[in-house]
């Protein structure tokens, strides 16, 4: 078994996973309109964290060792893998990897182009065209993981969350039924759901917007 420690080495600038215009499209508002900006940003940071972790993103450190906040957006990773023996490095981040630099126990590592598969984060040690095993005892890989720009299908996921969000803002999603009787006394009956709301899994978006999200699960947590 390989353990791995993960340090975030240049954070994402922008933790919005749709655009700002998009967000405010999804408002009802012009996508020039700045005047609920404030609001529609904090709301769109929110869903995209709820995003991130329903799809299980790995969470690193920020070089002071405090935890830095998670993301499917472009970031510059070093991976510390402790162990030896295994035929492949599971990344802990993926999508658009690019490797900056690799090291076995302190000496630098060339590898080959076939040695990295991009969009499930593998990597493999193939070295003037031969594979074998990482022997290491530590092995420290740099690299770039993330969406520089994000895809139109994890943003659309993002915007239609952000309008369902709002739909929601004004309606409590734990009540489940209410029955008003008016005769000499008006009576209000409110049941409410008891646990989770409905239509929501554990991670608490709705099953259909999970779905949407399978291309984007991180295998390793």
């Amino acid at each position: 078994m390989t353990a791995s420690f993960l340090q975030v080495i240049t954070p994402a600038e922008d933790l919005l996973l749709a655009p700002l215009a998009a967000i405010r499209a999804a408002a009802g508002l012009a996508a020039n309109d700045t005047s609920r900006d404030a609001e529609l940003t904090e709301l769109g940071k929110r869903v995209s964290a709820e995003i991130t972790e329903a799809c299980r993103i790995a969470v690193g450190e920020t070089e002071e060792g405090e935890g830095a906040e998670p993301t499917l957006r472009q970031e510059t990773l070093r991976e510390t893998f402790c162990g030896s023996g295994r035929d492949v490095l599971i990344l802990a981040r993926r999508h658009n990897v690019k490797i900056v630099s690799v090291t076995e126990d302190g000496r630098p590592v060339t590898l080959d182009a076939r040695a990295l598969r991009s969009e499930p984060g593998l990597l493999y040690r193939w070295i003037d065209g031969h594979q074998s095993f990482w022997t290491a005892r530590e092995i420290v890989v740099e690299y770039d993981a993330g969406f520089e720009t994000v895809p139109f299908s994890l943003a659309g996921v993002v915007v239609d969350l952000v309008r369902l969000r709002l739909s929601q803002a004004s309606i409590d999603p734990l009540v489940k039924s209410t029955r008003i009787e008016i005769v000499d006394v008006e009576t209000v009956q409110t049941d409410r759901w008891v646990g989770s709301t409905p239509g929501a899994d554990t991670t608490g978006l709705p099953p259909e917007f999970m779905a949407r999200l399978g291309r984007f699960f991180n295998p390793v947590t």
